[in-house]
């Protein structure tokens, strides 16, 4: 059997045909929602590590060299609507070098303060922001034969887009929005 471990994964599948498809510019976005499952099971953590949890992700794709600009609109806009519906205990965390996956260029991490755990310890992420760079459709473009590349008709430009992914989960979300109520 095989489970998806990300939502993303049909959203770049899919990048060609909505080029192909719709009149879209860049920047643009592709929402997704719907059941990942890991394989990352730790009781002691919750809803934290489950095997399976309802995943929200935002692909927006972008132009190189503008890929930083609409990753710092997208942490602020994120964090904006958190505190908009009334989340106190949050906080924005830029995930090292070290921490974050091989392809993002940067990532942030939107942490609310669980009133559980060790004292200190209840910060958990409920969102992840990404700045994933061309690593996606550059790999599906490399093993589909694929050419998944945008054409700006405006400045006669061919590109591989970046990749912003604002990726949130619907259960930490609601979770945090509980203890704050």
């Amino acid at each position: 059997a095989y489970l998806r471990p990300e939502t993303a994964g049909g959203i770049f599948l899919n990048f060609k045909n909505i080029l192909d498809t719709s009149r879209v510019k860049i920047p643009f976005g592709i929402a997704q929602i719907g059941k990942a499952f890991r394989n990352e099971i730790n009781p002691k953590d919750f809803i934290f590590r489950t095997r399976e949890f309802e995943q929200m992700e935002l692909e927006y794709f972008v132009k190189p060299g503008e890929d930083e600009k609409y990753f710092q609109e997208w942490v602020d806009a994120r964090f904006a609507w958190y505190e908009s519906i009334g989340l106190k205990n949050i906080k924005k965390r830029e995930q090292s070098k070290q921490e974050r996956a091989h392809y993002s260029k940067a990532t942030v991490d939107i942490e609310y303060e669980f009133p559980f755990g060790l004292p200190g310890q209840g910060s958990k992420e409920i969102e992840g922001i990404a700045n994933r760079g061309d690593f996606d459709l550059q790999a599906h473009q490399k093993y589909s034969g694929q050419d998944l590349s945008y054409f700006d008709p405006e400045t006669k430009e061919k590109f591989i887009p970046y990749v912003i992914e604002p990726s949130a989960g619907a259960d930490r979300i609601a979770l945090a929005v509980l203890c704050d109520a």
